[in-house]
C-alpha cells in the first residue's frame, strides 16, 4: 500500500511539472501557424531579454494609420548560440531601420507574431531556422502585407 502511495505521489508530481511545461510552450495555441504574414515596417525597439527577445516595429496602412506590432524571438541565449552579439542586433535593429518581419500571426486578432525572419534594407537576414513560419501561403493582415 504504501509502495502505490509513492508511486501515485511521483506520478503526480511529473504531471504537474509536464503541465507547466506545456503551459510555456504554447505558441501552436496562441499564433496561427498555418498563416503567414509579411509586415513592412519601421524599428521602433528591440529588447533582447528573457525568456523572450521582442522585435516592436511600426507598419502604416493603405491610408497611413499605424499599427504598431511586436514580435515574439528566441531567447537571447539560442540568439548568442547563433553568433549574434547583443551589440550586433541592438545595431541591426536601431529605432527607425527600416524592415520586413515575417511570421505567425496571434489567433486573436492582435497586433503580436511570431517571428520566423527579418530582412534589412541591405539585404541582411535573421532567420529563424528552429521553426516557426508555418505555411509558405502568406496571409493578409492589415497594411504593408505583401
Amino acid at each position: 500500500m504504501r509502495k502505490s502511495i509513492i508511486v501515485l505521489a511521483v506520478l503526480a508530481g511529473f504531471l504537474v511539472g509536464s503541465v507547466s511545461l506545456f503551459a510555456h510552450h504554447g505558441t501552436g495555441t496562441s499564433y496561427d501557424m498555418h498563416k503567414v504574414v509579411v509586415l513592412k515596417g519601421v524599428v521602433q525597439r528591440f529588447a533582447m531579454a528573457n525568456p523572450h527577445s521582442q522585435l516592436y516595429f511600426d507598419v502604416k496602412d493603405d491610408q497611413g494609420n499605424v499599427a504598431h506590432w511586436s514580435a515574439e524571438m528566441r531567447n537571447p541565449r539560442n540568439l548568442e548560440a547563433e553568433g549574434h552579439t547583443r551589440k550586433e542586433l541592438m545595431e541591426k535593429f536601431a529605432p527607425g531601420t527600416p524592415i520586413t518581419v515575417t511570421g505567425n500571426p496571434s489567433k486573436a486578432g492582435t497586433p503580436v507574431l511570431v517571428f520566423g525572419k527579418a530582412v534589412l534594407a541591405d539585404g541582411w537576414c535573421l532567420c529563424n531556422h528552429d521553426g516557426g513560419i508555418g505555411s509558405e501561403a502568406p496571409g493578409v493582415a492589415g497594411g504593408g502585407v505583401e
